[in-house]
C-alpha cells in the first residue's frame, strides 16, 4: 500500500507536467496550420508510451454535441483484432459531462486531476481546456478538452511488483549483513575474547599465555602491545623476585649480626657488673684508708665515680638488651598519669633543685591510662632527665599532660637553641650524639631515649621529639582507658 500511495502521488504529478506540456503546444501553435495535428499526435505518442491513455474531444455546452478528435483506444494504439469501443468511449465522456467535470474547468489551459470510477475501472486522470470558440453557424460556445488517463490496475501491479522485489532484496540484504555480521563479529570477538582471556591471566600474574596476533589492524596493535607489556611485567617480577631474595639474604645476615651484637652486648654488660661492684667497693675502702692523703683520696674518689658511671651505663645496656630481645614483657595496669609524673618528680627532686630548674607541670584532668606503670615511670624519668641535662641558661622545664583523638599525649618542654632537622631523627636510636644538638655532656651515653623508643614501642604508643618556641619537645602517647 504504501508504494501504491507513493506510485499515486507520482503519476498525479506526471499527468499535471504532460498536461502543462500540452496546454504550451496549444499555446505556441496556430492549430490551424496544416501540420498542427500530425505533430499532436507524435506529442500524443510520447505520453502513451508511458501507459496513459488520450482522449481529444470538441463539446458544445448548448448544442449537447460531443465530436471525438483523437482517442488512444480508436485512433492510436490499440490491438488490430481488437474493435474499437466507441460507444464505451462515449459513455466515459457523458460521465464526466454528467459528473460536472467539465463545468469545473472556466478558463482555456485552467486543467484538474481527480480519481475516477468509470466502468468498474478505477483511473487517475486530468482534464485540460486547450481552446474554446463560437461556433459561426449556430453561435453556439464550443470548447476543446483533452484527458490523460492512467489506470490504476496498473499502478497497483507496478507497485506490488515494486513491494514484492524490495521485499525479496531486502530479505537477500538483511541474510547477507547475519552472514556478514557473523563473520566480522566472529573476526572481532575472537581476538578481543583471547585478549581479555590474557589480560586476566596477567592480572593473576600468569604470563604463560600470550595473545594471538592475525591483523594489523587497531586489534592487533593492542595485542602487541599487551604481550610487550606481559613480557616486561615478567621480566620486573622475575628482576624483583631477585632482589627479594637477595633482600631477604641481607636481612637474614642483618638480623644474624644484630642478634649477635644484642647477645654480645648483655652478656659482656653482665660481665662487666661484677669487676665494676668491686672496683666501686675497693675504691671506697682505699677512700676511707688514705682519708688524709689528699691527692690519693682525690684520685680514688675519680676512679669510683668512674665506676659508678660505667655501671649506670651497664645497667642501661642490660635493659635496653631485655627490652629489645623482648625478654622483658608488659605488666599492664590501669593507673592515673598524672600520679606517676608526680612520683618521677618527687624521686628525682634533688636533680631538680640542684640544676635550679624552674619547672611546672600543667594538666586539666585525671588522665587514666593503661599500660605497664614501671616502664612508663621509666620513660617519663628518661626523658625529664634528659630534659634536665640539655637545657640552657633559661633553665624552663615544662610538663603538659592533654588528650588529643581519644589518646593521652605527655609533652615534656626544655628551653633548648634547637636540634638540626637531620638529627632529629637519630634522638632514638642507640649510642646516638650529636654535640651541636646536644651539648657534648660527658654524662650522656645515649641509652635513655633508646630505651624510650623501646619500652613505646612495647605499648605501641606513638613518641617523638619537635623544635618549638626556644625549645624542644619530646612527647610520647598512651591509649586513653575507658571503663
Amino acid at each position: 500500500m504504501g508504494f501504491e500511495r507513493l506510485y499515486i502521488r507520482a503519476k498525479h504529478n506526471e499527468l499535471i507536467e504532460y498536461g502543462e506540456e500540452i496546454n504550451g503546444y496549444f499555446a505556441e501553435i496556430d492549430i490551424s496550420t496544416p501540420d498542427f495535428r500530425d505533430n499532436l499526435i507524435n506529442a500524443f505518442d510520447k505520453i502513451e508510451r508511458n501507459n496513459i491513455e488520450i482522449i481529444w474531444f470538441v463539446y458544445d455546452e448548448t448544442g449537447m454535441q460531443v465530436d471525438i478528435g483523437y482517442s488512444t483506444k480508436i485512433t492510436g494504439q490499440y490491438l488490430p483484432n481488437d474493435t474499437p469501443d466507441i460507444k464505451a468511449l462515449e459513455d466515459y465522456i457523458g460521465v464526466l459531462i454528467t459528473n460536472g467535470e467539465l463545468a469545473d474547468i472556466t478558463k482555456v489551459y485552467g486543467y484538474k486531476t481527480d480519481e475516477t470510477n468509470v466502468g468498474g475501472f478505477p483511473s487517475i486522470n486530468l482534464i485540460t481546456m486547450v481552446y474554446e470558440n463560437t461556433d459561426s453557424t449556430n453561435g453556439n460556445i464550443v470548447r476543446s478538452y483533452i484527458v490523460l488517463n492512467s489506470p490504476k490496475e496498473y499502478i497497483s501491479i507496478v507497485a506490488n511488483t515494486a513491494e514484492r522485489f524490495v521485499m525479496y532484496v531486502s530479505i537477500i540484504t538483511l541474510l547477507i549483513a547475519v552472514i556478514a555480521v557473523i563473520i566480522i563479529s566472529d573476526k572481532i570477538t575472537k581476538p578481543i575474547v583471547n585478549i581479555n582471556k590474557v589480560a586476566n591471566k596477567i592480572s593473576n600474574l600468569d604470563f604463560s599465555e600470550t595473545c594471538e596476533v592475525s591483523g594489523n589492524d587497531e586489534i592487533g596493535d593492542l595485542g602487541n602491545s599487551i604481550n610487550e607489556m606481559s613480557r616486561k611485567l615478567q621480566d620486573s617480577i622475575d628482576y624483583l623476585k631477585q632482589r627479594a631474595i637477595m633482600l631477604r639474604n641481607d636481612l637474614e645476615k642483618q638480623e644474624s649480626s644484630n642478634k649477635t651484637k644484642k647477645e654480645f652486648i648483655a652478656s659482656v654488660s653482665h660481665d662487666f657488673k661484677t669487676p665494676l661492684s668491686l672496683i666501686t667497693a675497693y675504691s671506697e675502702l682505699l677512700v676511707e684508708k688514705y682519708k688524709d692523703d689528699e691527692d690519693a683520696k682525690s684520685q680514688l674518689m675519680i676512679i669510683s665515680e668512674q665506676a659508678m658511671k660505667m655501671n649506670l651505663m651497664v645497667n642501661q645496656l642490660l635493659t635496653l638488651s631485655q627490652l629489645e630481645s623482648g625478654t622483658a614483657k608488659i605488666d599492664d595496669s590501669i593507673f592515673c598519669l598524672n600520679e606517676a609524673v608526680e612520683s618521677v618528680l618527687k624521686d628525682i627532686r634533688i636533680m631538680i633543685e640542684q640544676a635550679e630548674i624552674k619547672l611546672t607541670f600543667n594538666y586539666q584532668d585525671d588522665y587514666i591510662v593503661k599500660g605497664d606503670y614501671n616502664k612508663i615511670t621509666h620513660v617519663i624519668t628518661n626523658l625529664l632527665e634528659n630534659a634536665i641535662k640539655y637545657c640552657d641558661e633559661k633553665k624552663i622545664v615544662n610538663i603538659n599532660i592533654k588528650e588529643i583523638d581519644n589518646k593521652i599525649r605527655t609533652s615534656i618542654y626544655n628551653t633548648h637553641p634547637g636540634i638540626s632537622e637531620q638529627a632529629l631523627p637519630n634522638l632514638f636510636n642507640s649510642f646516638y650524639k650529636e654535640d651541636k644538638s646536644r651539648g657534648g655532656n660527658s654524662k650522656s651515653y645515649g641509652l635513655g631515649l633508646s630505651i624510650v623508643k623501646a619500652i613505646m614501642e612495647m605499648h605501641n604508643g606513638n613518641y617523638g621529639v619537635y623544635n618549638s618556641n626556644a625549645g624542644v619537645v619530646f612527647w610520647f602517647e598512651l591509649e586513653k582507658h575507658s571503663d
